[in-house]
């Protein structure tokens, strides 16, 4: 026995008999996508945009430059803008923001827990969201039940990251900068020491005049005085204040390294710019109530559709077995 066939023609005139089926079942979908859209909570987004600035732009090569000019650009490049997309992904970097932002009390989790700390990180990478775009700046975004909170995570991703880059390279500069200081409290030590060394000295051999070879302006002072011990008194004058004017000159040339060390690593220098601040989000994101209609009336139709033209397929199947 045969197949029955079910053509276009037979497609078509299930449709328009069973076309009030088709059209209840289609209202009854767009009236549960309505309440759908009605119970379901409401989210917020809220984004931040910010430009990467050059690092190099504040180093002391650049600020303090005494010898070549270059040319460097004030906007950072993609390398540094990747390492700020990276510092954003990272969970030392999120897990501040988390603090600062007081989590805890938000999704009401105790984040001194393993657990609880583990949800919130959670919650936070399931609603934040960092992209790139084209003209070189980064967008920041954070989405919440509260419009406010998502507004404060976003700026306080911004702040937050724009701590930690300049954190990078600002530590190994106060490291310098610590290190330069503790030799210079070592060369103030030294110079006293050979400043008491060298009055002793003059005094004890009656040696005033300045006599030392070392110094670039002044070759040799008027020396005034004879005898064996004169001589060795010029000669041990001259031994210890070549020393002492060399540690002079190298405190001096330390400190000048320390005020420019300390200059670049300022915490008044920012390398991240906002160009648009998060504000609280007027409406919710997501689908419209029209949007969500649509779909479900569209749904409903296809299925409906689909359902009768099933059914009479069968129906007719039956028919033709018996």
């Amino acid at each position: 026995m045969s197949t029955p066939s079910f053509d276009l023609i037979d497609v078509v005139r299930t449709i328009q008999k069973q076309k009030r089926i088709i059209i209840v079942i289609t209202l009854v979908a767009v009236g549960l996508g309505g309440i759908f859209f009605a119970v379901k909570k409401k989210k917020f987004k809220a984004a931040s945009h910010f430009l990467v600035n050059n690092p190099l732009y504040g180093d002391r090569q650049t600020l303090f430059r005494a010898t070549e000019s270059r040319w460097i650009d004030f906007f950072g490049g993609d390398d540094d803008l990747d390492r700020v997309v990276a510092l954003l992904n990272s969970d030392t970097v999120r897990d501040r923001i988390i603090r600062n932002c007081q989590f805890q009390d938000v999704y009401k989790s105790d984040i001194n827990t393993e657990k609880g700390h583990a949800f919130l990180m959670g919650v936070f990478d399931k609603n934040f969201n960092v992209k790139r775009s084209e003209y070189k700046d980064i967008e920041v975004s954070y989405i919440a039940y509260d419009s406010v909170t998502a507004a404060n995570v976003a700026n306080m991703s911004v702040k937050v990251a724009g701590e930690v880059f300049r954190d990078i390279y600002t530590t190994v500069k106060a490291g310098i900068t610590a290190s330069i200081k503790k030799q210079v409290s070592q060369l103030d030590s030294s110079i006293k020491v050979y400043t008491d060394s060298l009055a002793s000295i003059r005094e004890k051999y009656g040696v005033y005049s300045v006599i030392n070879p070392a110094r670039q302006n002044i070759m040799s002072g008027e020396a005034r005085g004879s005898g064996a011990n004169y001589a060795r008194g010029m000669e041990e004058v001259q031994n210890i204040e070549s020393i002492k004017d060399q540690l002079v000159m190298d405190r001096a040339h330390d400190i000048s390294l320390l005020n420019e060390y300390s200059t670049s690593a300022s915490s008044s220098m920012e390398y991240l710019k906002v160009i648009s601040r998060a504000q609280a989000p007027t409406g919710p994101t997501g689908a419209s109530i029209t949007t969500v209609l649509t779909v479900a009336g569209l749904l409903g139709l296809f299925f409906s559709t689909l359902l009768v033209l099933v059914l009479a397929y069968y129906n007719k199947l039956m028919a033709a077995v018996r």
